[in-house]
């Protein structure tokens, strides 16, 4: 090799080992996203090791050749600081060189860890009052993995970090740039509302929205996935407003089985904020179905042009975009095209690979390292 190619050559990365800190039911919050995540972060000479408690629904993990850590949850015969050292002992075994914790619900457990490491960490921050738990700790992240701009915005204003301790990460989800919504006119048309919200109110106003819309005529079915404890009495109100037999409950699906799901609707609803970066409807955008969401502080929700927005709680509002959409299929298609094209260039598993890879590898070195 000529001396003008070695100088020409990158330097070689040096071989990382990151433990991704999670909780008993981070990874079924988390998307589609851990799978690629790993396997990118494997492409760029990251080592994955994963401590979760032995209850974790750990399915989209790839294991191998990630490696499993498990540790038990903190009890009275079992004090908490006994358990975070006897994990931290296992991890400083595993020659483990950063630590990140998934959601900002592990950040007290990651920031121990780390103490008793000697180890830099991150923490994710998918939720809208995030920074309002990181005040809560001793000490902040050495950087906050921020999933959209709205939530970096309010980390920089109350937690006064520089910006590069704030680094922004797109979730990442899958698309195949298809609008599968309404393609087919003779077809009854498919309406799937989430239920996880735990409002009454507001999925009572769901409910109601799709009953209109079947009394004005409408050739609709609809499917309402995850309302849990308010199941029975949203049927009650099912059945006075004569759409037992058009309405289905489903009990919340593992995340894996949500882009079938959500590839085989027409309309998405979601009636309520989250209180964090809705991943079932970036699922439902990249997936080509229209949604129909309430005004919520989402980056990827703009009115018009990758959903329809309504009040929410508000019956009428949600019952004229619910017509709306059902009456005019050709613009329901649009906003649906419209929205597949935003994911795929803002979205996309590979960009978020590469932002959390830029993290991992500006953090400090470690302690004694």
């Amino acid at each position: 090799m000529a001396m003008s190619d070695t100088l020409t050559q990158p330097p070689c990365q040096e071989r990382l080992r990151v433990c991704w800190v999670a909780g008993a039911d981070t990874f079924a919050s988390m998307g589609q996203a851990p799978r690629p995540l790993a396997i990118g972060l494997m492409s760029e000479m990251v080592e994955l090791i994963v401590a979760a408690p032995v209850e974790a629904d750990l399915g989209e993990v790839p294991i191998p050749p990630v490696e499993v850590v498990h540790y038990l949850p903190s009890a009275w015969f079992r004090p908490a600081k006994a358990a975070v050292a006897e994990l931290a002992k296992e991890l400083t075994r595993r020659h483990v060189d950063i630590l990140h914790g998934l959601e900002v619900r592990q950040a007290a457990l990651t920031m121990q860890l780390a103490d008793l490491c000697s180890l830099p960490h991150v923490v994710s921050c998918d939720a809208f009052d995030g920074a309002e738990h990181l005040r809560r700790h001793d000490r902040l992240p050495d950087v906050v993995l921020a999933a959209c701009d709205i939530i970096a915005a309010d980390l920089r204003e109350r937690l006064h970090l520089p910006g590069d301790r704030i680094c922004l990460v797109r979730p990442g989800v899958h698309q195949d740039g298809r609008v599968s919504c309404f393609g087919d006119p003779s077809k009854i048309a498919s309406i799937v509302i989430d239920g996880r919200s735990g409002s009454l109110s507001a999925l009572e106003a769901a409910v109601r929205a799709f009953a209109e819309a079947r009394r004005r005529e409408f050739d609709c079915v609809c499917f309402l996935i995850g309302a849990g404890r308010l199941e029975r009495r949203l049927r009650r109100l099912g059945e006075s407003l004569q759409v037992r037999p058009e309405l289905t409950y489903v009990d919340s699906p593992v995340i894996s089985q949500m882009p079938g799901i959500l590839s085989g609707a027409d309309i998405y609803v979601a009636p309520r904020p989250t209180g964090k970066v809705d991943l079932w409807a970036l699922m439902a955008m990249a997936s080509g179905t229209v949604v129909l969401a309430a005004d919520a502080p989402e980056d990827f929700f703009i009115d018009g042009q990758t959903v329809e927005l309504f009040a929410k709680g508000d019956v009428v509002d949600l019952t004229e975009k619910l017509t709306g959409l059902l009456s005019d299929r050709d613009r329901a298609r649009r906003l649906a095209g419209q929205a597949v094209k935003h994911v795929q260039a803002n979205h996309s598993p590979a960009d978020m690979v590469a932002a959390v890879v830029g993290a991992y590898r500006r953090l400090p070195s470690p302690v004694g390292a």
